[in-house]
């Protein structure tokens, strides 16, 4: 990087004046020497902070861009202690940025399980409706049948009896029942199909 290559003209200077001089030029090679003069602490700070290696080490990059703007802004005596407390807040700003940051994919991912939930939900109810529709079309369809295939039919298919139980509670023969129970079918089969 260029401020690694300063010269040595440059790094003789004291913090004041290569401050001053990049304030009256805007070169920033002058904070680029002095960015090279304290990077040790900058990392060390921001590796205090930050926790991890390679985002202290992207964060200490990123304190020269700061430090760029930063100097022009203020009047700086004492520029360690300055870059101390400016290299805080920086990192302290990272921080309160990547938590909004993570706050945001937080409501995000909520909003997203809402938002599937309530299509889930809606799903739900419009199937229960369909069955509903369906129940109430099957519902009219049984009470159109005659009354033989009719009595058949709710007793086998809502109520679960057997043909033999049919037979003995209808008082109709075996393969009457099963006569019944399959017309029943076929007869619901042609008017669900012609009412939907």
């Amino acid at each position: 990087m260029f401020f690694l290559r300063s010269s040595k003209k440059r790094q003789q200077l004291s913090d004041a004046e290569l401050i001053a001089r990049y304030r009256k030029s805007g070169d920033s090679a002058f904070v680029g020497v002095l960015f090279e003069r304290y990077t040790t602490q900058i990392y060390g700070i921001c590796r205090k902070y930050l926790k991890h290696d390679e985002e202290a080490r992207d964060a200490a990059m990123d304190v020269f861009e700061y430090l760029v703007t930063e100097l022009k802004k203020y009047e700086v005596q004492n520029f360690r202690g300055w870059l101390s407390r400016a290299t805080s807040n920086f990192c302290l700003m990272r921080i309160r940025k990547q938590k909004r940051t993570d706050h945001k994919e937080d409501d995000f991912r909520e909003n997203e399980i809402r938002r599937v939930e309530s299509e889930q939900e809606m799903h739900l109810n419009s199937e229960a409706e369909e069955k509903e529709l369906e129940l109430q079309r099957l519902e009219s369809a049984i009470l159109e049948l005659k009354s033989e295939q009719k009595t058949c039919v709710e007793l086998f298919f809502l109520q679960g009896k057997s043909y033999d139980e049919v037979a003995e509670m209808t008082g109709f023969t075996f393969k009457q029942v099963k006569s019944h129970i399959q017309n029943g079918k076929r007869n619901l089969k042609i008017r669900l199909t012609q009412s939907s």
